[in-house]
């Protein structure tokens, strides 16, 4: 190939990608295996979702990528990892990608020996939908959102961005996520606390509140020091 071009990589640098492909500007490519097996290769990059490589006569090789882009952080025992919104759990290796990412934090473990990701699949799902539901809601909402923790089988607890305040959403053990009922539970939950916070957060940092419980129907249970 007289010309290697890759595109689609924003954060992935063409050498690294050609690394993966083992494959180098003198390398000739001239069959659909060949371009199969180059294909196969790159996909195996735990950071690319997506990989279209063509050959453009009479001497150009064509890579296309399409790079996974985290949502949130997650944290496990001794090392963190993105995570993307299709639920893939990738190695955190490139500081580029982690922006101003919300963190997910306690999920247990996967004790599902079919399941492709080491933690609970479930609490991944359910803690997904906190983060993509605030951002689809209000910006402020999602922005005010820096982590998410699953270790409390009664409740979740979400960290405010401001102060690190716990605040506590109902949590369901005998439903999941995909349940309409649940996701409709959390979604006024979200809808009051971006109301909260548009409205009460000046108050809300002077007070230097201690948790805020979003638990309980029609009310919001505010603890702070001068109570």
């Amino acid at each position: 190939m007289r010309k290697i071009t890759v595109t689609g990589n924003y954060t992935i640098s063409k050498e690294e990608i050609l690394r993966y492909a083992h494959i180098s500007d003198t390398t000739t490519v001239s069959t659909e295996t060949g371009i199969d097996v180059i294909q196969s290769r790159i996909s195996k990059h735990p950071e690319i979702k997506n990989v279209f490589v063509n050959i453009i006569h009479p001497s150009e090789l064509k890579i296309e990528i399409v790079e996974k882009r985290p949502v949130a952080i997650v944290s496990g025992e001794n090392e963190i990892y993105l995570l993307d919104e299709g639920l893939d759990v990738f190695p955190f290796r490139n500081f580029t990608k982690l922006y101003d990412l919300p963190v997910i934090s306690g999920i247990r473990k996967e004790v599902n020996p079919k399941s492709s990701n080491i933690f609970n699949t479930e609490d991944l799902r359910t803690a997904l939908f906190i983060i993509l539901s605030s951002y689809k809601e209000s910006k402020v909402l999602y922005n005010n959102i820096s982590e998410i923790r699953m270790s409390d089988p009664e409740k979740i607890i979400v960290y405010l961005s401001e102060d690190s305040t716990p605040i506590y959403f109902p949590r369901y053990n005998d439903k999941k996520i995909a349940d309409s009922e649940y996701q409709e539970v959390l979604l006024k939950k979200l809808r009051i606390f971006r109301n909260y916070i548009n409205q009460s957060l000046a108050d809300h940092l002077k007070e230097k509140t201690n948790y805020v419980d979003m638990r309980f129907d029609n009310q919001i249970i505010v603890n702070s020091n001068n109570q």
